[in-house]
C-alpha cells in the first residue's frame, strides 16, 4: 500500500488563531519524532484555515499517530477554539500507469 498522506483543517475562532497556530506550530517539532511520520506540515489558507498537511509511511503508523499524546494533547488545546470541528481527511495516491509521480522524483 501506498504511504498514508492526511490533510487535517483547523478552522480557528477569530480570536484563537494566534494561539492555535503557535500551539499547532510547537506540537509539530514532537509529531515529526514520531515512528512512521515523513512530513507533518502547517499551512495556512488566505480565509485563516489552519492545514496539517502530513505523511505516514503506512496507515498502521498513522493510526498510532492518532493515539499518540501529541494527538491527545492537540485535541484537548484546540476544545472550543474552533469554528467547526477537526476535518480529517484520509488519502492515498493513486498511480499514473508508466509514469513517475511527483514524488518519485
Amino acid at each position: 500500500m501506498p504511504n498514508c498522506t492526511v490533510v487535517a483543517t483547523f478552522n480557528p475562532k477569530p480570536e484563537h488563531l494566534k494561539a492555535v497556530s503557535e500551539f499547532l506550530l510547537e506540537i509539530a517539532k514532537e509529531v515529526r519524532q514520531e515512528p512512521g511520520c515523513q512530513y507533518y506540515d502547517l499551512y495556512q489558507e488566505v480565509s485563516g484555515k489552519l492545514l496539517f498537511i502530513e505523511a505516514w509511511e503506512s496507515r498502521e503508523l498513522w493510526q498510532n499517530h492518532n493515539n499518540a499524546p501529541s494527538v491527545a494533547k492537540l485535541r484537548s488545546f484546540v476544545e472550543n477554539k474552533l469554528l467547526e470541528p477537526l476535518l480529517v481527511q484520509e488519502m492515498y495516491q493513486l498511480q499514473i500507469s508508466g509514469m513517475k509521480s511527483a514524488s518519485s522524483y
